[in-house]
């Protein structure tokens, strides 16, 4: 060969080496980067520690004292210094932003258009709220590890390991990939229930195409049913006798459990708590075996005597000659189905509704029921709290609504 030949052949194999020395650089600093920031929340939350350090490295100092400190904890730490550059531009950008649409919200970004360097990692609580959000929205591509013997086709890798999307457009069987902090041989260690942010499809060796899913989150199921309520992703079903139904000072509502099912696939999720009344009353759900059409009522009765509805009865439940939890026994007697009667026909099962009642229609409501509830030696002093509780919720009522009027006429 000619010496242009020799040359032009070791030029290639520079070129050739330098690939192989790119690649095996490029492998070392995902694996340092794994293993350097993972974290028990997934992949994003790990992301965010390592912008957070990313930032603290430099403490926002400016000029070329910045860029050396975060290009030096960028190729100690195994993270590509020019995705973190851009990660960072893209936080300014975001915080001036906040700045001038978001200036009377709280915090640093809406405050000062900027970031705050020396901010400290999330703690627990606020990384389970973080969770929440990334799973808020990501409901359309939520996983779950396949049940033994729930795919049946045959397929390159461990079915061990697949997971199966909510969606059923998605009907191939998914794996997690394999860079994600999440990830783990052991089939027994992958977290059961996740979401993520997108698949990627690769082809093998074989010829067969493997789905892989890249930023993972491992997930609660129990937070699916709040944050899918009111969306075609989630499915109510019939109350269910525990746990008990409560009252929800906040909601002022009479609430119980219904069976919940989650995605296309109708997989059986933690039950959510739903306003009583509507969930005894929905037509589209089969009929209760442990309830009656009543029951928010009858629960009410029961709650309101024990205290728990108004504040000015805190201590009535003493002063009456038999528990109020009688009431959701249903135990055949006169004083409960009168008193239960009483607010079905007027279809009081909340606080509201009583103050409207009692300052509408008839301010000594349930008062005649009430007296055969009570020990004759206090009947006086059951009189005087009931009465100082029907004037206070009275007012109440009264000013609200007068606020309100004034509200809207201005």
């Amino acid at each position: 060969p000619s010496k242009d030949d020799v040359i032009e052949e070791e030029e290639n194999l520079d070129e050739v080496d330098c690939n192989a020395s790119a690649k095996q650089e490029d492998a070392k600093r995902k694996q340092l980067s794994k293993s350097k920031w993972t974290h028990r929340g997934g992949d994003i939350l790990a992301a965010v520690h390592a912008v957070g350090a990313y930032s603290y490295a430099g403490r926002g100092a400016g000029g070329v004292a910045e860029k050396v400190a975060c290009r030096t904890f960028c190729d100690e730490n195994g993270l590509n210094h020019v995705v973190m550059e851009r990660i960072q531009k893209m936080r300014l950008h975001l915080a001036r932003l906040a700045k001038a649409r978001l200036s009377s919200a709280e915090g640093i970004a809406s405050k000062t258009g900027g970031i705050l360097n020396t901010m400290p990692p999330p703690d627990r609580l606020q990384e389970n709220l973080l969770l929440q959000a990334i799973a808020s929205g990501l409901l359309d591509n939520v996983a779950l590890l396949a049940p033994p013997g729930s795919i049946t086709s045959s397929h390159p890798h461990s079915l061990r390991s697949a997971y199966l999307c909510s969606s059923a457009t998605i009907k191939e069987p998914l794996f997690m990939d394999r860079n994600s902090v999440s990830y783990s041989r052991d089939s027994r260690r992958l977290p059961q229930w996740i979401c993520f942010d997108s698949i990627v499809r690769k082809e093998t060796k074989t010829g067969d195409t493997v789905a892989n899913m890249k930023n993972v989150t491992p997930i609660d199921p129990s937070w699916l049913g709040p944050l899918a309520m009111g969306s075609r992703m989630i499915s109510l079903g019939e109350p269910l006798p525990s746990p008990l139904p409560s009252y929800n000072v906040e909601k002022d509502a009479i609430l119980c459990s219904v069976s919940t099912k989650f995605g296309s696939r109708g997989w059986e999720i933690p039950p959510v708590q739903v306003e009583m009344y509507g969930a005894l009353q929905n037509p589209d759900v089969k009929k209760s075996g442990h309830f009656l059409l009543d029951d928010s009522f009858r629960w009410f009765a029961r709650f309101l005597l024990e205290g728990k509805v108004l504040p000015e009865l805190s201590g009535l439940a003493v002063l009456l000659n038999d528990e109020p939890s009688i009431i959701t026994r249903k135990k055949p007697l006169k004083k409960v189905a009168l008193i239960v009667s009483a607010l079905s026909s007027a279809g009081v099962d909340n606080a509201g509704a009583l103050r409207k009642h009692w300052a509408e229609v008839d301010d000594k409501f349930l008062f005649s029921n009430l007296k055969s509830w009570t020990k004759q030696e206090y009947k006086a002093e059951v009189k005087q709290i009931w009465i100082g509780a029907v004037k206070g919720n009275v007012k109440q009522w009264r000013n609200r609504r007068a606020d309100e009027e004034a509200f809207r006429k201005q």
